[in-house]
């Protein structure tokens, strides 16, 4: 979406000598996110991309890179932050915290099949598995309080059938913490384009990027953020829904390395209605609070406010499709 903070490329070549990765041959902003400046950086050496934190507190950047390098170490497809020569991960660019991640080979899927679903499915438990070994900690500063008190500072920019709307699903969610599911590290937003596909060989496999969602949270919200995203029924569009085939996948290659608990099946409706109730937020402010950007790629806020009253309508479609997984 947006690059906040231009870079030039001496004030890149000067950030990224301390990691030794040779010299910058080529060096290009990144229209996408919408909380971070990114650039792609091409050195004699490899591929990276340079990120500067517009917003994360330094001191939550450890926690970050820690995971990213914690899941990079137990096998998890993503991407990695580099150290230089001292071991230091992060740097400073224009006054702000800067990292320089591996840049991973392949492209996102625009529109993908239940079998890209499946994979999906399948490394998103991995992740969480893996992720269950890893010492430090981070609240879900996008949880049910944010929920609350940022429909609270939206509510005047927003029409009545908006706040409405809000008004019932914050309700309806006021329990969502004592939920009593399984709990762990969760990617937080895990989108079509923070996946990368390695296409090389014979594997078509999923890579993980962007983990700067990531939080300690029940792990089905998590796999609620996925399937809103992935698993959209295209043909339906402008109207939201859900393409039965792909969720189904997508449920499948999850339960295929973590079988569901009965209280997460029971559980299901009410994570995929707060999954996209959180993204709706937040595409909500990005309309209504614009940053000043160099790139800027508006988020569709409306579709979002459409699939939540999607779920809300087909709740009891939703857990019959999770119910009837084997």
């Amino acid at each position: 979406m947006s690059v906040f903070t231009p870079v030039s490329v001496p004030e890149a070549r000067a950030f990224v000598a301390p990691y030794h990765v040779g010299d910058i041959i080529d060096f290009q902003n990144i229209a996408a996110g919408v909380e971070n400046s990114n650039f792609f950086v091409t050195t004699t050496q490899g591929r990276y991309v340079l990120t500067i934190f517009e917003k994360i507190p330094r001191a939550d950047l450890d926690f970050y890179m820690g995971l990213m390098l914690h899941l990079h170490a137990n096998g998890i497809a993503c991407a990695a932050p580099l150290k230089t020569s001292d071991g230091v991960v992060l740097g400073t660019l224009h006054g702000k915290p800067a990292a320089l991640v591996t840049r991973l080979s392949g492209g996102d899927v625009a529109h993908p099949a239940p079998a890209d679903c499946f994979a999906v499915g399948a490394a998103l438990a991995k992740m969480h598995a893996a992720a269950q070994s890893f010492t430090l900690h981070m609240a879900n500063w996008r949880g049910l309080m944010w929920w609350k008190s940022y429909a609270a500072d939206l509510a005047k920019h927003l029409s009545d059938r908006e706040n409405t709307l809000l008004a019932a699903e914050l309700a309806y969610q006021s329990g969502f913490d004592n939920l009593g599911l399984p709990r762990g590290v969760i990617h937080g937003d895990l989108f079509r384009d923070n996946i990368l596909w390695d296409d090389h060989g014979t594997h078509h496999t999923p890579q993980m990027i962007d983990f700067y969602f990531a939080c300690e949270e029940q792990l089905m919200f998590d796999v609620a953020v996925t399937v809103n995203d992935w698993c959209l029924d295209y043909s339906a569009y402008p109207e939201a829904a859900l393409n039965e085939a792909n969720t189904r996948a997508l449920l499948q290659g999850y339960a295929s390395v973590r079988a569901f608990t009965s209280a997460e099946r029971a559980a299901w409706p009410q994570m995929l209605r707060a999954a996209v109730m959180r993204t709706w937020l937040g595409r909500l402010g990005y309309h209504h609070f614009p940053r000043d950007s160099e790139l800027t790629h508006p988020k569709d806020h409306p579709f979002s406010e459409r699939l939540l009253r999607h779920h809300i309508e087909h709740a009891a479609a939703n857990a019959a499709l999770i119910n009837s997984l084997s």
